[in-house]
């Protein structure tokens, strides 16, 4: 390093220390001789913003712990609450079971037991039995019962209904409560709320979801049914047998192709780049204007009053020629 660069660092270097000393000098300087009274009140207004901010920030973060910790009960409560809403339908479902097992072998019992009578009177010499008269419309009950064993009755499906919505509906239990109490109350029932509808929304849109998954499926086999030059046989259904995908789907509009096959060279475009083509303004080439022929006035009646036009070629004028 040359003798030229050693004194450049050191004449900036001695810049640097002159520039931080002047600088402590005045800092001592301020501290020594004070601040005047304007000064001094706007540092203790900052410093009191500063703690009123500080505050603010403590409080908001206690804030925020007590309402992770509500939220954290809150799910726990709910999933309680699921827990137990679950056990319950089980056991629901399983005495419903139960019930229904004890019922078909009760009438399998009886149907065989009736199997047996008949077996036992047919074998006989002469009948030891008296065939009752019935109402047409007890004869048609017992043949829709007959006809449907395991279909159950309006009273049933009832009682059901009503049992599945005492179940599910749960009490307000709103009574005898103060003001807090019902506040309380109606915070609860909004929670509930907005859980609800944000469930709600999750099912729609899982629900469009899988339309349109559905209908790209009922797409794919419509395409791979499709009999072909390749030698693909299209599938013949059996008797009894029936297409449940092409039967749910049988309105949907085919596939939409938006260039010819018969092309020698494909549109490599998207299809909100090909859609573009077909919306937008059209504009076409503006019409040409009529020209005026006669002047429209209003005499002093009210009534329109029309004045020729010289040399505009009207009626009048190709009468006159």
């Amino acid at each position: 390093m040359s003798d030229s660069e050693h004194s450049e660092d050191e004449e900036q270097t001695s810049e640097a220390e002159l520039a931080l000393k002047k600088r402590r000098e005045a800092n001592r300087q301020v501290s020594a001789s004070g601040l005047n009274d304007e000064a001094k009140e706007l540092l203790e207004t900052n410093r009191q913003d500063r703690e009123r901010m500080e505050e603010e920030i403590a409080e908001l973060k206690k804030r925020n712990e007590k309402r992770k910790k509500e939220r954290e009960v809150e799910e726990k409560r709910l999933a309680a609450e699921r827990a137990a809403d679950e056990e319950r339908r089980k056991a629901v479902d399983e005495a419903k079971r139960k019930q229904k097992e004890e019922e078909e072998a009760r009438k399998r019992k009886e149907r065989d037991s009736k199997k047996d009578e008949f077996d036992r009177l047919s074998k006989a010499g002469k009948p030891n039995f008296v065939i009752a008269k019935r109402s047409d419309s007890t004869a048609d009950e017992e043949t829709e019962q007959d006809a449907q064993p395991n279909k159950k009755s309006r009273e049933q499906l009832e009682k059901e209904k009503k049992a599945i919505l005492k179940q599910r509906i749960v009490p307000l239990g709103a009574d005898g409560l103060d003001q807090s109490g019902l506040s309380n109350k109606a915070k609860e029932l909004h929670k509930l709320m907005y859980r609800l509808e944000c469930e709600k929304y999750d099912l729609e849109k899982r629900y469009k979801q899988q339309q349109v998954e559905m209908m790209e499926l009922a797409e794919r086999a419509r395409q791979a049914n499709r009999v072909g030059r390749d030698g693909v046989k299209r599938v013949v259904l059996g008797d009894g047998e029936s297409d449940t995908i092409q039967e749910r789907f049988a309105g949907a509009p085919a596939k939409i192709e938006m260039y010819s096959k018969y092309e020698r060279q494909k549109d490599k475009r998207t299809y909100p780049e090909r859609k573009t083509v077909y919306i937008g303004p059209q504009y076409i080439l503006p019409a040409d204007k009529i020209k005026p022929t006669r002047i429209l006035k209003w005499g002093e009646n009210g009534l329109p009053v029309y004045e020729e036009i010289a040399g505009a070629g009207g009626e009048g004028e190709g009468e006159g020629q």
